[in-house]
């Protein structure tokens, strides 16, 4: 039974989408509870009150998994949450209880849909903030990377949430299957090599390389055009790596854990892994590493870390799956994104004909970078703008780092044609984006979940800036998609 969750502000369709997609998928839904307790009252509570709220969508949501388990459905919706119910508490009464916090540490959901806030807000009795829409957003985003939980957010109008929503659970469905079809590898890694895999739909086709399990070109069928960078290793070797254990650089390429000093070069090893196949079909690829004596001489935890790659259309998905194998040591890790992008795409174009388009106006503050290590400093980069344009110029002091952005795709736009690649990184806290220099033809565009160290000595890894942490039989997943036209 998979458990999806719809979080976030007021007045930000929950209910809405909570039913729809529940009459999509045939299944049940938990409603909101404290909408039904509050319906007399309206407004005015006390601590006791939400105590109550909390208790009953608890119940709500058990009554609603059994339903839906005992008429065989495969997934089942969650009209709020208690994160929902923590949130209130806190800016309500400035504290929350004890055992609240504890459930909400122990509930799991396979996917969280965090509720964006653009939709207008829709007058009601039981609303108490419509302008801290943004600011309650924010604190929902937070709590949810801090739990390390699979969530997405969801925007747009109601079709759009609609159709993004179906798509990211038809993803969760798809993956539920997985376990039950992989084939036992008794057999050493090496026997799954092959020079390339490729995935093809009737608008692209993309090819990956079991070295890293790199995605190594990406295109169109309509005209035979080549998206990807060539990894011309006279300018930079490689094309789209895959960042884990670490992303960014160490002080001096080194770090402390338990007592003991490790080096683990910049973006760590897995690009330069071989990975296993575990499973192909015409649009879908499912690579996987383990950990082994080698990597643990640099990286000492054990890891699985697996890689599906699934083509539709013209738009490519990239989920990551790291569970945690360990019996008794948690597993501390940084994985990203590193897709390099030819720019410029066509004969006649050049690098300062691209810009970077955003949805709606941003305003960018990028972190300085000295040696691959960040300085902790900043400049800004763009205010209230839609539009990043590109010149060598604006790279000339290494990578454009930004934490705490508020959007979540971007698209890399021509002005002398119409093509374009669009990415979508849903809950990612950190992003690059790089080219190499005057001369080198490709713009990398970063989501990361981790970052560069500061300028200083190796410290902790512990205490590192962006590392997440599995405890033994913990999983973490993220995705990301890149769709070219």
């Amino acid at each position: 039974m998979l458990r999806v969750s719809l979080t976030g502000p007021e007045s930000t369709g929950k209910s809405t989408l909570a039913a729809r997609l529940a009459a999509h998928y045939g299944t049940t839904f938990a409603p909101e509870f404290a909408r039904e307790y509050l319906a007399d009252s309206g407004p005015h509570y006390s601590p006791e009150d939400l105590e109550e709220i909390a208790r009953g969508q608890l119940a709500a949501e058990a009554l609603a998994e059994a339903a839906a388990k005992a008429q065989g459905h495969r997934v089942v919706f969650f009209d709020s949450d208690l994160l929902v119910i923590k949130i209130w508490f806190q800016h309500s009464f400035g504290t929350c209880p004890e055992w609240i916090l504890e459930q909400v540490a122990r509930q799991h959901y396979d996917l969280v849909l965090l509720m964006g806030v653009d939709l207008p807000w829709e007058p009601d009795p039981l609303r108490e903030h419509p302008h801290l829409r943004q600011h309650f957003y924010d604190l929902y985003q937070r709590e949810l990377r801090e739990q390390m939980s699979n969530f997405a957010e969801v925007a747009g109008n109601y079709d759009r949430r609609f159709a993004h929503a179906c798509f990211l659970v038809d993803e969760l469905l798809r993956m539920a299957e997985l376990p039950a079809t992989l084939p036992v590898l008794d057999e050493p890694r090496a026997s799954y090599r092959a020079p390339a895999y490729t995935l093809v739909t009737p608008e692209c086709r993309a090819t990956f390389s079991p070295r890293g399990a790199e995605l190594i070109s990406l295109i169109a069928k309509a005209d035979g055009l080549e998206y990807l960078w060539s990894g011309d290793p006279a300018v930079w070797g490689r094309h789209a790596p895959v960042l884990f254990p670490l992303v960014g650089r160490l002080p001096g390429d080194a770090y402390h854990y338990q007592g003991r000093d490790y080096r683990l070069a910049q973006h760590g090893f897995a690009r330069d892994q071989e990975f296993a196949v575990l499973r192909q079909s015409a649009t879908e690829l499912v690579f996987r590493l383990q950990h082994d004596e080698s990597t643990r001489a640099m990286f000492p935890f054990a890891f699985e870390l697996l890689i599906t790659y699934t083509l539709r259309g013209a738009r490519l998905s990239v989920r990551w799956d790291v569970r945690n194998p360990a019996p008794d040591q948690p597993l501390l890790f940084s994985i990203g994104a590193h897709p390099a992008v030819r720019c410029p795409l066509l004969p006649g174009e050049r690098f300062e004909d691209y810009y970077f388009a955003f949805d709606h106006p941003v305003t960018l503050e990028r972190h300085l970078l000295e040696g691959g290590l960040l300085t902790g400093e900043t400049a800004r980069v763009l205010t209230q703008g839609q539009e990043l344009p590109l010149s060598y110029e604006l790279f000339a002091d290494d990578a454009l780092v930004f934490k705490h952005y508020d959007f979540s795709r971007l698209t890399l736009r021509s002005r002398k044609s119409a093509r374009f690649v669009r990415f979508q990184f849903d809950g990612f806290p950190y992003l690059g984006l790089w080219t190499k220099g005057p001369g080198a033809n490709f713009v990398c565009v970063e989501p990361w979940y981790g970052i560069a160290s500061p300028v200083g000595k190796p410290g902790e890894l512990s205490e590192k800036e962006g590392i997440l942490s599995l405890e033994p039989g913990q999983s973490f997943t993220a995705t990301y998609s890149m769709e070219i036209g």
